[in-house]
């Protein structure tokens, strides 16, 4: 990894190595227990003396989870993407596993940003509420990823496995300790009632009641998203602001600030990421959420007539599809 431009691309790239690790650990040892070479080794590499080899350099992206595509991609207009979709062979287990250590991993830093610009309800939240987790995780399993697991199986609260619903539990608590700005529209519950009512017109519920079951449950939701808006903070102490935007926004994005260390994350075709650490980009989407929190009213803490607005709205909407499942 030679430089270029004048910019160490060694030194960045172990920069970041570094900071994945504990304050009070050495990183010349972890270096060199890593590579497999001596200490002073390690300190020639820190130096810039001795070059890493591409080997090398892999060993360190896979265990820390860096990419070096940030480091290779300077240009304004040119973004790398690293490439992340729910499939039968990345399993629902395999990425709720990985969204729990990317939690895990942010909340580690004193110094960090959430920005959520969300089209739908943040997925976390649905993992709040047990029936919700099992319908949504349900749903991606039979018609987004096509499991042949659930093919032929209709929906029931018990249906996950529970080593599944843990994980999930697990990242609603771990979002729950995590400070986030976020931007919603009221079109925020749009995809999960029409999830409920397409699955109630295919007779995919194993009892009837299960989808009015869920639209209160779904009613429920809203209500603590509510007092958290209120409050100004989650169910578990971090800081929470909620924005009202009146323009349906595009897709899910977040961006994420930990310390130096900067990442996008783009949602598609539902659970499908596109990540990015590329500095250019990141700019660019810290100044769409920028211009995109402009645009819109602070609902959480502050404006308690509009806030009680926006979320009357969602549930008269919820109730009116709950009319309608008969």
């Amino acid at each position: 990894m030679a430089s270029t431009n004048g910019h160490n691309l060694q030194a960045e790239f172990l920069d970041q190595v570094k900071s994945r690790l504990p304050d009070k650990v050495s990183f010349v040892d972890t270096l060199a227990s890593i590579l497999e070479i001596s200490r002073d080794s390690a300190y020639r590499r820190l130096r810039g003396e001795t070059v890493l080899s591409l080997d090398e350099a892999k060993k360190l992206c896979d265990l820390f989870g860096i990419s070096l595509d940030a480091h290779f991609s300077s240009a304004a207009n040119s973004s790398l993407f690293h490439h992340r979709a729910l499939s039968t062979t990345y399993t629902m287990d395999r990425w709720l596993n990985s969204v729990v250590k990317n939690f895990t991993f942010f909340n580690s830093f004193e110094q960090k940003e959430m920005i959520f610009a969300a089209r739908d309800m943040p997925l976390f939240q649905h993992f709040r509420l047990p029936e919700l987790t099992a319908f949504k995780l349900f749903v991606w399993l039979k018609t987004v990823i096509k499991d042949p697991a659930y093919a032929n199986r209709t929906f029931g609260f018990t249906v996950l496995p529970e080593e599944t619903m843990k994980a999930a539990k697990k990242i609603w608590q771990l979002y729950s300790t995590t400070p986030t700005i976020e931007i919603w529209s009221d079109e925020a519950i749009h995809e999960t009632l029409k999830q409920i009512e397409f699955y109630h017109e295919c007779r995919f519920f194993a009892d009837g009641q299960q989808p009015r079951l869920l639209c209160d449950k779904l009613v429920e939701l809203i209500g603590w998203v509510k007092e958290d808006a209120r409050q100004g903070k989650k169910m578990n102490g971090a800081s929470y602001q909620l924005f009202e935007n009146e323009i349906l926004i595009a897709n899910n994005t977040i961006y994420a600030r930990m310390d130096k260390i900067r990442y996008v994350y783009i949602n598609y075709n539902t659970l499908s990421l596109l990540t990015t650490q590329q500095s250019s980009f990141c700019d660019k989407t810290v100044s769409y959420l920028e211009n995109l929190r402009k645009n819109s009213v602070l609902i959480s803490t502050t404006a308690e007539k509009e806030r009680n607005k926006f979320f009357n709205r969602m549930k008269e909407r919820v109730e009116e599809v709950k009319a309608r499942l008969t």
